[in-house]
C-alpha cells in the first residue's frame, strides 16, 4: 500500500503549479530533516557544430543572455573556426580542400601530357611527308 518511488510531499512556494519549462525545482533535504524545494534556473541548449550538428566541446553552456557576459576565451576554442565548428568538421574541410587542389594539379598534368603527345604526333607526321 506504500509506493517507494513516490517523492516526498513539499510545499510549493510559487503561484503556478503547472510543470512548465520555467517552473522546475528539485527536492533537497535540510539539516533539520525537512524537505524543501530548490528552484532551478533554465538551462540553455548546448552550442552545436554548424556542419555536424553535434555538441561543441570546451565551450560553456551559459544561461539566457549568458554568452554576452562571458569572456572571449570561454566562448571559443583556440583553433580555426573555434566555437563554430567541431574539430572533426574542420579536419574534413581541410582534407576536402587538399583533395580538390590535388585534383586540379592532376588535371593540369594530364592536359600537359596530352599536349606533348599531340605535338609529338604532329612532328612525326610532318617528317613522314
Amino acid at each position: 500500500f506504500f509506493n517507494i518511488n513516490m517523492s516526498p510531499r513539499v510545499f510549493l512556494r510559487r503561484h503556478g503549479s503547472f510543470s512548465t519549462r520555467n517552473n522546475k525545482f528539485r527536492i533537497s533535504k535540510t539539516p533539520g530533516k525537512n524537505n524543501k524545494n530548490i528552484i532551478l534556473k533554465k538551462t540553455s541548449s548546448y552550442i552545436i557544430c554548424g556542419d555536424k550538428k553535434t555538441k561543441l566541446n570546451g565551450i560553456k553552456r551559459p544561461n539566457f543572455m549568458g554568452l554576452m557576459n562571458l569572456s572571449k576565451k570561454h566562448k571559443k576554442v583556440s583553433r580555426v573556426y573555434g566555437g563554430v565548428l567541431s574539430g572533426n568538421a574542420v579536419r574534413e574541410r581541410i582534407i576536402k580542400a587538399f583533395l580538390v587542389e590535388e585534383q586540379k594539379i592532376g588535371k593540369k598534368v594530364l592536359h600537359n601530357q596530352k599536349k606533348k603527345k599531340k605535338k609529338k604526333r604532329e612532328g612525326y607526321a610532318v617528317r613522314k611527308k
